[in-house]
């Protein structure tokens, strides 16, 4: 269960994995009064880190992340395209890309899992033990795996080994891309193409008409490829933790 505060909550699930009480800050605009008082709040519930999602185009917020002593974590990126209209890379699917249809995943899959990470907060933050974040990711694929938090993950193999995966669901009436990850040896070879039109064709045949993705402002080649297949910039986002 979640313990909602006025402008703070308790985040259950976080708090238990990390084994550190984690909060996320609920307003997404804050003066700097209004955030050290919630911080203060916080510190008084044993709180230890804080999320806070914040608005980048307001300044007010921005400069009390900053005063607050925030640690930028991660400058979010939505992207989002019209599945009908899309059109389809030319000359770059060149792979072929099928269902997961094991319950379990392989050692293939756990490693592409971390790779998809390589500019997670959770990773980029120094006071999260490394070991932490690749528990985080591993678990984050064998999830997906049983179907708890995707609907299906879609790999790519090459020589028998899974080189490529993507996981598939729905977020906001949306199709959506969770975990997605070309191996280091294998880039360069158009995999991540292949990879997100099949899953704009499992959007598409799921009767989704947009389809989106979130990546880090920062993994420019990411971004690049999202542009590539068609995706426009929905939304920015600025993702501060608050160390208490």
């Amino acid at each position: 269960m979640k313990t909602i505060m006025n402008s703070f909550q308790i985040l259950a699930w976080d708090s238990e994995f990390f084994e550190i009480t984690i909060a996320r800050v609920l307003p997404e605009r804050l003066t700097t009064v209004q955030l050290e008082r919630t911080i203060a709040g916080m510190k008084e519930k044993k709180v230890r880190l804080a999320y806070w999602l914040s608005n980048p185009n307001d300044r007010e917020s921005q400069l009390a992340a900053l005063a607050c002593q925030g640690y930028l974590a991660d400058r979010k990126v939505t992207f989002v395209a019209d599945i009908e209209q899309v059109q389809e890379p030319a000359g770059r699917l060149k792979w072929f890309v099928e269902e997961y249809t094991d319950t379990y995943t392989n050692n293939d899959l756990e490693n592409l899992a971390i790779q998809a990470g390589a500019y997670s907060r959770f990773k980029l933050d120094p006071r999260i033990p490394g070991r932490k974040f690749e528990d985080l990711y591993k678990l984050w694929i064998r999830k997906s795996v049983n179907r708890e938090i995707a609907d299906t993950v879609l790999v790519a193999r090459h020589a028998g080994n899974v080189v490529g995966m993507v996981t598939v669901g729905e977020k906001n009436g949306r199709s959506d891309i969770g975990l997605i990850s070309v191996d280091t040896c294998m880039r360069g070879k158009s995999i991540g193409y292949s990879l997100v039109s099949a899953a704009q064709k499992w959007g598409r045949k799921k009767g989704y008409k947009f389809t989106q993705v979130v990546t880090q402002e920062e993994n420019i080649v990411a971004c690049k490829l999202y542009e590539g297949c068609g995706y426009r910039i929905d939304k920015n986002e600025y993702l501060y933790h608050f160390w208490i």
